[in-house]
C-alpha cells in the first residue's frame, strides 16, 4: 500500500510558524512516511492580489520555503481554500464579507449574533451567495495566488458543512442542491478546465444522512445530497468521519460506486482513526469485487486548531516517539492517529 495516501492537514495563518513547520516537515512527517499536506487558509493568507483580503501574515515567500522543503521530503502540498460555506466563524463574519456584504448570503445576521444559546443548524456559519458570480472576481485570484506560490496542483475548495443557503433574495426559491452543484462545478470550470489543476472537496453534503445513518454534520439532512449527481466524478472526496458508526461509513462505497476517488478523514482520536481506516480498507475490496469505477486512494488526520510553535513542538515530539495512545484526544490523539495510518498504509 506505499501508493496510498497518508496525510495531514494543518491551518496556518502566521509566517511565525514557517521554520517551525518546516522541521516538523523534515523530522517528524517525512520519517513516518507522510506523503500528502493539506495546508488550509482560512483565510489566513497575505494576499497580494487583494491586499484588503489579507488575514494573516503567511505569503509568497514563506510558500515558496514549505514548498520547497516538502517537494525535497517528497510530500506534496495541497492547499485548502473555504469556498461557499464558512465564511466566517459562527456569526463572525471574514474579510470578503465584511468588505463585501453583496456577497453575503444572509446580510441581515448580525455579526454580534448570540452563538451560545443559537443552535447550530438553525445558523452555523455565514455562506456566500451562491447565485451571486461576481463573488469568483475575488475568490479565483486569491486561490490561483496560493496554488502558484506553493507550485501545487490539487486544490481542496472545502464546502463542509454548508447550512446557509436558499436564503437571500437571489437564491430564495431554488434548490439547494442546484445551488451547491452550481457552486462546484464553477470551481471546477476554474480549477480543473482552466487551469489544468485537480479539485479536492469535503463529501459530507454529498452524503444522504438518513439512507446512511450519519448526522446533520457528516451527512445531509436538505436535499442537498442529491448534487451528488451533478458534479464531475473526477473531484477527489475527502470523506470526514470523527466519531464511531455501526455502520461502519457506507458513504465510502457510496462514493466509490459513483465513481469518486475517496480520501476517508479523522481527527483526534485514534480509536476511531483505527476503525475508519479498516472498514475503508475493506469496503476498497469489496467495491473491486464489484466493480465499482471509484477508488480508495488513502486517508488524511485534520487539526482544526491555528498553527502556532507550540503546536508544532508537541505534533513533533509525539512522532517522533512514534506515540499511539487511544486514550489522548486532542493534539496527541492527532498525531497518535498520524503515526497509526502513516504504519498501516506502509
Amino acid at each position: 500500500m506505499a501508493d496510498k495516501i497518508k496525510g495531514a492537514h494543518l491551518r496556518i495563518k502566521e509566517a511565525g510558524v514557517t521554520d517551525k513547520l518546516i522541521q516538523y516537515i523534515r523530522e517528524g512527517l517525512s520519517p513516518l512516511g507522510v506523503n500528502f499536506l493539506v495546508l488550509e487558509f482560512n483565510p489566513g493568507y497575505n494576499y497580494r492580489c487583494f491586499p484588503e483580503l489579507a488575514d494573516g501574515s503567511f505569503g509568497r515567500d514563506e510558500a515558496r520555503k514549505v514548498a520547497a522543503a516538502a517537494k525535497e521530503e517528497g510530500i506534496r502540498i495541497v492547499p485548502l481554500f473555504m469556498c461557499f460555506g464558512h465564511q466566517g466563524w459562527r456569526f463572525e463574519k471574514n474579510k470578503l464579507l465584511k468588505l463585501h456584504p453583496e456577497f453575503d448570503e444572509t446580510p441581515d445576521v448580525p455579526e454580534d449574533g448570540d452563538a451560545e444559546n443559537t443552535p447550530d443548524l438553525e445558523f452555523y456559519c455565514h455562506s456566500w451567495c451562491a447565485s451571486n458570480d461576481d463573488v469568483y472576481k475575488y475568490v479565483f485570484p486569491m486561490m490561483d495566488e496560493i496554488m502558484e506560490d506553493l507550485g501545487a496542483d490539487t486544490l481542496h475548495v472545502g464546502m463542509d458543512e454548508v447550512f446557509t443557503m436558499a436564503e437571500c433574495p437571489r437564491c430564495k426559491g431554488k434548490k439547494r442542491a442546484d445551488l451547491f452543484a452550481r457552486s462546484v462545478n464553477i470551481l471546477y470550470d476554474h480549477i480543473v478546465k482552466e487551469k489544468g489543476w485537480k479539485m479536492m472537496m469535503w463529501g459530507d453534503r454529498l452524503n444522504h444522512a438518513e439512507k446512511l445513518g450519519y448526522h446533520a454534520w457528516e451527512g445531509d439532512i436538505w436535499d442537498t445530497w442529491h448534487a451528488i449527481d451533478m458534479i464531475p466524478k473526477d473531484i477527489i472526496i475527502a470523506d470526514w468521519h470523527y466519531e464511531m458508526n455501526e455502520k461502519g461509513f457506507p458513504s465510502i462505497d457510496a462514493f466509490m460506486e459513483k465513481g469518486f476517488t475517496v480520501i476517508s478523514a479523522s481527527w483526534k482520536d485514534l480509536t476511531q482513526a483505527r476503525f475508519l481506516l479498516d472498514e475503508a480498507l475493506k469496503r476498497e475490496k469489496s467495491a473491486k469485487d464489484k466493480g465499482f469505477k471509484g477508488q480508495f486512494a488513502g486517508m488524511i488526520i485534520t487539526s482544526w486548531s491555528e498553527v502556532t510553535n507550540e503546536l508544532l513542538d508537541t505534533f513533533l515530539e509525539s512522532v517522533k516517539a512514534r506515540e499511539q495512545n487511544d486514550e489522548e484526544k486532542g493534539t496527541r490523539g492527532i498525531s497518535s492517529s498520524i503515526v497509526y495510518i502513516s504504519e498501516k498504509l506502509g
